[in-house]
């Protein structure tokens, strides 16, 4: 494993830990983050700026995975548009990221 390889695996593991442990502590306070993910931001500008930021970087994310999931000929970047959906943003970049990275060096 190279060292690239070495920090986007760190950076997949804070990607889950960290998000999941604040929407554990959101989901745990009352809070409903399927609805209010999309309706709180929207009450504040800056909030709201972020939220859209957010959405287009993982529309482009999605554009290019699929892309460069053709290019390479890789089957598992699949993997990459569930862990985004399913689990965090934070963690399916870093993990497209890592699997690009094997499959350039592999071939």
């Amino acid at each position: 494993m190279t060292t690239r390889e070495m920090v986007y695996a760190v950076l997949i593991g804070l990607g889950v830990m960290l998000p999941m442990y604040f929407n554990l502590q959101y989901m745990g306070a009352g809070g409903n983050l399927l609805v209010d993910f999309f309706t709180v931001p929207m009450e504040s500008a800056v909030t709201a700026s972020l939220l859209l930021d957010l959405l287009i970087a993982f529309a482009a994310f999605n554009v290019l995975l699929f892309a460069e999931g053709r290019t390479l000929g890789a089957r598992n970047f699949w993997l990459c548009v569930a862990v985004s959906w399913l689990v965090a943003f934070a963690a399916g970049l870093p993990l497209f990221l890592l699997l690009r990275e094997r499959q350039q060096r592999l071939g």
